[in-house]
């Protein structure tokens, strides 16, 4: 009887999979850990990800598995259970495919293209009317603290 499941970074991608399964063939497993997967947007191993969607995904994994004490690195507790029967059916979260992913980046790089912020009446490249002369300010440095940390050896 297996009372642990590592699958750290294994690149699991869907997490209801996995889950059915787990409940289907390890009914009494108290410790689960899938870090390092994309299925659990821990905000250490994605930078997109925040600590509402880890939580979000804890209380989704509890409702699924409610027998668990230990989820990735850390206790469960006898409050977040309770959150999680209540709000775990409605934390399940929900990705694009990389697919519908791609056709947005597509259609949004072709508008972009099209746009211009610019008045339609605006001259053209060539027909510049910009000014030349001598700039009237000086910039000697002595307030600039940019190179503060070079030392002289390093120039």
């Amino acid at each position: 009887m297996c009372q642990s499941f590592i699958l750290n970074k294994l690149k699991i991608v869907n997490i209801d999979v996995l889950l059915d399964k787990i409940a289907r063939n390890l009914p009494s497993l108290n410790y689960l850990s899938l870090l390092s997967n994309q299925a659990c947007p821990n905000e250490l191993s994605f930078s997109h990800r925040d600590e509402e969607d880890y939580q979000r995904y804890r209380y989704y994994v509890l409702y699924r598995l409610p027998a668990l004490n230990f989820l990735d690195s850390r206790r469960v507790k006898a409050a977040e259970k309770e959150e999680a029967k209540r709000v775990g059916a409605h934390m399940k979260i929900i990705a694009p495919s990389s697919e519908d992913l791609n056709s947005v980046m597509h259609a949004s790089v072709e508008e972009t293209q099209a746009y211009s912020p610019l008045p339609s009446a605006s001259s053209s490249p060539g027909d510049h009317k910009g000014t030349f002369g001598r700039c009237k300010y000086i910039y000697f440095g002595k307030h600039s603290e940019g190179n503060r940390f070079i030392r002289n050896d390093e120039l």
